[in-house]
């Protein structure tokens, strides 16, 4: 009975000690579980930190452009009411150019018309034949009469050539008569502003009118009728070093062949120019492109044989002869135009 008692004891020792080991085992994965969980539980509040922070950046990011966009459209919007003032601005100021251009145009035309009526009535002036007077002390008054009249027209197309002058110069940096679609409109107007007005950046824009209508035929036309060369020539001898190129640049396009050049070259060959071309030549301060381009004009004017007078009465000859003697092998082109007009006149040799 003692023996059953302890096996019946052993067999109960035995059952407790597999109870409490399975409940070990079960304690040792329920243990495993829970740092499994807590491993997850700490990688996943570490990704929702990482994550956190990405869209905390982002919104910064986001909330920085939205301010960076929100100041551009207020600039914009700035700028755009500014625009719109200028706008308006130009709008008004453009109203009263055209007005401005409108009342210029009718001046223009109105001296235009007094001017091919002042020319037209000398024209016919001159072609009158004088009548025999057998009485020479009285027609003194009559002559003084017609004299002081033709001052007082003078006088009178003077000062209306000053006042256009001044009416088409005023306003804005460049006229809107410049930009006019008729050609002599834009002629007539550069040549009134380079004969009245001074300003040097008027003038070149004038010239630059000028020099733009004379490269067409109907322009080269427009010089010759209208005689613009001694206004031209007037700017060459004002030395003023803005106006110099575009000035010949002009007389330049004016020798180039056309229909035009015989007629030019007609009205180049006078003692004027000659004379204003020996001054130009004499200048300390001339630049070799300027003097490249007067010494062409000057090689097709010393072809025709009746200016080889004006060059000895200007003593361009004589200073031609000085500079070809004294010009380098670095001015090719130069010494090539010399050699050519001394040979024109008969100075130089063939060699």
């Amino acid at each position: 009975e003692w023996a059953a008692q302890l096996c019946e004891r052993e067999r109960d020792l035995q059952r407790r000690e597999s109870v409490v080991l399975q409940q070990q085992r079960g304690a040792h994965r329920l243990r495993g579980v829970e740092q499994e969980q807590q491993r997850r539980v700490q990688s996943l509040q570490q990704q929702y930190q990482q994550e956190k922070s990405e869209l905390e950046a982002a919104l910064k990011q986001k909330t920085k452009e939205n301010k960076r966009m929100k100041a551009s459209f207020d600039s914009m919007k700035e700028l755009n009411d500014s625009m719109k003032k200028q706008l308006n601005e130009l709008s008004e100021q453009n109203r009263k150019l055209e007005c401005q251009s409108r009342k210029v145009q009718a001046r223009l035309e109105n001296l235009q018309r007094k001017y091919e009526s002042f020319t037209t009535h000398r024209s016919r002036e001159t072609a009158a034949p004088k009548a025999f007077d057998p009485k020479p002390s009285k027609p003194e008054k009559p002559q003084s009469s017609k004299a002081a009249g033709k001052v007082m027209s003078h006088t009178v197309l003077t000062s209306t050539l000053r006042r256009l002058g001044e009416e088409v110069s005023r306003g804005s940096r460049v006229s809107p008569l410049f930009k006019s679609s008729c050609l002599l409109t834009r002629f007539l107007c550069s040549l009134i502003i380079i004969k009245t007005i001074s300003q040097v950046d008027v003038l070149a824009q004038a010239v630059e009118v000028l020099s733009c209508a004379v490269r067409t035929d109907e322009g080269q036309a427009l010089f010759l009728e209208y005689q613009a060369l001694p206004v031209v020539l007037a700017l060459l001898r004002s030395a003023s070093p803005a106006l110099l190129a575009p000035s010949l640049d002009v007389l330049l396009q004016m020798s180039s062949e056309s229909r035009t050049l015989s007629a030019f070259l007609d009205q180049c060959s006078s003692e004027d120019f000659f004379r204003c071309a020996s001054l130009f030549l004499r200048n300390p301060r001339l630049e070799p492109p300027l003097l490249e381009k007067m010494l062409m004009l000057l090689q097709k004017l010393s072809s025709v044989r009746s200016n080889k007078r004006l060059f000895e009465a200007s003593a361009l000859r004589l200073l031609l002869q000085e500079m070809h003697r004294t010009s380098g092998r670095s001015q090719a082109f130069i010494s090539i135009n010399l050699s050519s007009i001394l040979l024109n006149l008969g100075t130089l040799t063939r060699s």
